[in-house]
């Protein structure tokens, strides 16, 4: 090959993979702090004395940050963090979602893209340590509860809710937005991370009407012996595909007939998001205890075997392609459909609204 032609396409690539920078100098900084020790104008040698860190690999730390415009160069040798740049990981103000971001991808997904070479020579797989980073899988999960939980609010307002179980709860963000809103209604949060239910009951205890338990959401059953609303947030990556079939049958058990059945999750092989959806299903499959995202003909198939009905498929994130829809047993939508006077061929497909469900039981 020519050897200008040769430079030229290296230089191409490099140039496309600087956007791997700003990633990496926000994820060193938020974890060592430095930010906060520039969030004045100060010398490298200075923060170096104080922190401990070595000299060398400060300065180029604070080097690239002025390259990609978190660092601004001040007088005397000084740099101070960029106030407009960083505001979101930075200080009081400072976003847990943002660092939890940043930290997931460079901990969990960048580590186990860069392995695929080996996991493909030796057809081996990862194993994601649930103790490990179910804290960080947590917050960046709740991420998500701002653009959901105005559509659940909705959903649930003009119905008749004793009850509502969230399986694979995290930190509880979205029985505490439900509860400010039905404070009489009894809430149950459910995960399997210890530590992730420890810190979900303290940010609640001032909710009396939640309450939180380690379980296995494939074999835990309410005490109540029925759910009216049943949260399954981001659970899908987590079970085999061989297996959610057997978790619907299970949540068939003991949702209530008219109930229904709040589902978040990403998908794979849609019109939106196809580089995030694709690069996120191959941190899942490249692991031996997490799976394939679902598509949408999946979801429809697995729902349609264990008689639920599923409806109202919407994009609430485009952008990460994650999806949020509902599901309600068969026999209630059937039911509703002869006191309203229509017929099996007008039953709801995926993407498409029923307002019925939505009137009190």
């Amino acid at each position: 090959m020519n050897e200008w032609i040769n430079a030229m396409q290296a230089r191409k690539w490099m140039k496309k993979n600087e956007s791997f920078l700003p990633v990496w100098h926000a994820y060193v900084g938020s974890e060592l702090q430095l930010f906060d020790y520039f969030k004045k104008a100060r010398t490298v040698e200075s923060v170096s004395e104080e922190t401990g860190y070595p000299l060398d690999l400060l300065a180029s730390w604070v080097r690239v940050g002025v390259a990609v415009k978190h660092m601004k160069r001040r007088p005397n040798q000084t740099f101070r963090t960029s106030k407009k740049r960083c505001a979101s990981i930075v200080g009081n103000n400072a976003s847990p979602g943002v660092k939890a971001l940043v930290k997931e991808i460079m901990e969990l997904h960048m580590p186990t893209l860069l392995k695929y070479p080996e996991y493909m020579r030796e057809q081996s797989r990862a194993r994601f340590d649930h103790e490990r980073h179910g804290e960080v899988v947590a917050e960046t999960s709740a991420l998500l509860e701002h653009f959901a939980i105005k559509k659940i609010k909705k959903m649930l307002s003009d119905r008749n809710v004793r009850n509502i179980v969230d399986l694979g709860c995290g930190h509880g963000g979205y029985l505490r937005k439900l509860a400010d809103e039905h404070p009489h209604v009894q809430m149950t949060g459910v995960d399997l991370n210890k530590n992730v239910i420890m810190r979900a009951r303290k940010e609640s205890a001032a909710y009396p009407n939640i309450s939180f338990e380690v379980g296995d959401i494939n074999s835990w059953v309410p005490e109540e012996g029925s759910a009216d609303v049943i949260l399954l947030h981001n659970i899908f990556h987590y079970i085999h595909p061989d297996s959610r079939e057997g978790l619907l049958e299970h949540l068939n058990t003991y949702a209530a007939r008219d109930g229904l059945i709040s589902v978040i999750t990403p998908i794979s092989e849609t019109e939106h998001g196809e580089a995030f959806s694709s690069a996120f299903n191959s941190f899942f499959v490249a692991h031996s205890n997490l799976f394939a995202l679902p598509n949408k003909l999946q979801l429809q198939e697995i729902s349609e075997c264990c008689h639920f009905e599923m409806f109202d498929l919407d994009p609430i994130v485009k952008e990460g392609s994650w999806y949020t829809f509902w599901l309600t047993p068969s026999i209630h939508v059937h039911n509703l459909h002869q006191r309203t006077g229509t017929d099996n061929a007008e039953q709801t497909i995926p993407g498409q609204k029923q307002p019925q469900l939505t009137q009190t039981s």
